[in-house]
């Protein structure tokens, strides 16, 4: 692994302006439309009547013209109205004071949209709530985006007032969203000046670090992290498009996380510059995916297999379908995961304490495992399948085991973890298990925060980093170089679990068949080429 190198930053700072040159020039360009159009309609009025004017039939109806006119200014005057409510709400959410807690507490206008007077805070969720509030099985609608800077159905529990909502539904409180701050600007912080994190594993760690500031509805306008993800975009698509990933010995993981972020990134934003090298990674895995359906190192057609590797390329696939992304087999590749992980690493047994969800055979994988297998098909639309809710309860009966605390395996614990590696982080296990329970929702998903969301905050240092539980092994010196970023980066997304997603299980069809939006054919009628 090559260290990073030091970029021309000067060329970088231009490319940034221009990028955000074009936005503002498209955002002046949305601004004019509304404008536009009601001028045409007024002229068209206008024409109208100098063109059909009849002085004996005025008086029969001198008033039709003007109705439809007020109409139109009636309606102009409702939209502002509507944006007036918009603004004085999200400025009553800024306003609200923030409790003192036992956490130092972030500025109130950054944790106020998750503060409320019955929010679920010290205690998480309470116990007198009912069920309903914690179900959901309830398919919610997913519409592609197609705005730039504007968050799709799928993310709208990024924005503040989203966000505030989620966490409330979901079990949160201002201690988590306060341990989410400080780990961001820890990680802003730490961020390399090429964009990436860390000296070992760049491209990877730039990858779950940028995944983290997106979760939290952060895009390149962002006032505090603007800057941060703006570089973090452009160091990976650079790296994409100059095909540096292969170079890695990890391919399958980095290519596979690196089109993850960049799919979230092009479907939060669509931004133009991010589609190219967001496609290309895309379609490296599916060019990369065996003909059952399942992925190895390299990306190798063998018979073995690696549900670790998978995990990724199939989270990968999910956002790059959400993000409207056109690249050729991309269906087809979920489905054939689907049956991958269904009838090849999954292993049916009558003993409810076998392992169901294999790593490179099926059955018998870690906690990680179960928790990958069993996320990737509630992603991929099948989280009512069978092996699913299998997975569901092996992680609620043996991973968190509420009957049994001191069995539990969700412990952050030195002397019961051992660290040879990040592979034996056991914050990775934690991430898939935490999303696989939300999705499943109801009580396993109460159980599962009760426990681990105390724990998670409870483990960050004072500057706001997370580092990996477990004592070294005998085969290991020290932990990884990058064992602070990828495990502040992992707790920070499992963290955020309660508004990154909507949860859903059923994948909407034909999303990715849309028209283009008024203001693409904008675009080419002026001669606007945004991709350049």
């Amino acid at each position: 692994m090559s260290e990073y190198q030091q970029p021309d930053y000067e060329a970088q700072q231009q490319s940034i302006e221009a990028i955000l040159a074009a936005y503002q020039r498209r955002k002046n360009i949305e601004s004019m439309i509304g404008p536009l159009v009601s001028l045409g309609v007024h002229v068209l009025v206008a024409l109208s009547l100098f063109l059909f004017y009849d002085p004996t039939a005025a008086s029969q109806a001198p008033l039709v013209v003007e109705v439809k006119i007020q109409e139109e200014e009636t309606k102009e005057l409702e939209d502002e109205k509507i944006l007036e409510e918009l603004d004085k709400l999200e400025q009553l959410a800024d306003e609200q004071p923030v409790p003192e807690t036992e956490i130092p507490v972030i500025e109130a206008d950054q944790v106020a949209d998750i503060i409320s007077e019955d929010f679920a805070d010290p205690n998480l969720i309470s116990t007198s709530a009912g069920e309903e509030t914690m179900d959901f099985s309830d398919a919610l609608d997913i519409k592609a985006n197609d705005t730039p800077l504007k968050l799709s159905s799928l993310y709208e529990g990024r924005s503040t007032t989203g966000r505030m909502k989620a966490i409330k539904r979901g079990g949160g409180s201002s201690r988590t969203e306060t341990a989410v701050l400080r780990a961001l600007r820890w990680l802003k912080k730490e961020q390399n000046p090429n964009g990436s994190w860390a000296t070992q594993y760049q491209d990877a760690m730039a990858g779950l670090c940028l995944l983290a500031f997106l979760a939290h509805g952060e895009t390149p306008t962002s006032e505090e992290f603007g800057e941060t993800v703006q570089r973090a975009m452009q160091y990976l698509a650079d790296r994409v498009n100059a095909n540096a990933l292969a170079k890695d010995n990890t391919y399958p993981y980095t290519n596979g996380i690196v089109a993850y972020a960049l799919s979230e990134a092009y479907g939060m934003t669509k931004i133009p510059f991010l589609k190219p090298p967001m496609e290309a990674a895309l379609q490296v895995i599916v060019d990369g995916q065996q003909p059952g359906g399942g992925y190895d190192y390299q990306y190798k057609k063998g018979a073995r297999w690696d549900l670790s590797v998978a995990g990724w390329q199939y989270q990968a696939m999910k956002a790059g379908y959400v993000a409207g992304a056109n690249v050729k087999g991309l269906d087809r590749g979920m489905e054939k995961g689907v049956s991958f992980m269904r009838r090849v690493a999954f292993k049916k047994s009558k003993d409810p304490s076998a392992r169901p969800f294999g790593y490179a055979s099926p059955g018998g994988g870690s906690d990680g495992m179960q928790g990958a297998g069993t996320l990737c098909l509630q992603l991929l639309g099948e989280g009512s399948c069978a092996e699913a809710k299998t997975g569901i309860t092996y992680i609620n009966d043996y991973v968190n085991n509420p009957k049994n605390p001191q069995e539990s395996r969700l412990k952050w614990s030195d002397d019961f973890w051992t660290c040879d590696g990040a592979h034996s982080n056991p914050t990775y296990y934690w991430y898939y298990c935490t999303q696989a329970m939300f999705h499943a929702g109801q009580k396993t998903w109460k159980d599962w925060n009760e426990k681990f969301s105390p724990l998670c905050v409870q483990k960050q240092h004072q500057d706001g980093y997370w580092e990996s539980p477990g004592k070294l092994s005998k085969n290991v010196k020290s932990k990884p170089q990058m064992d602070k970023v990828y495990t502040t980066a992992l707790c920070a997304l499992s963290l955020q679990v309660y508004y990154r997603y909507l949860p859903t299980y059923k994948m909407p069809k034909q999303i990715t068949k849309v028209e283009k939006t008024a203001m693409e054919s904008l675009d080419d009628d002026l001669g606007l080429d945004l991709d350049l």
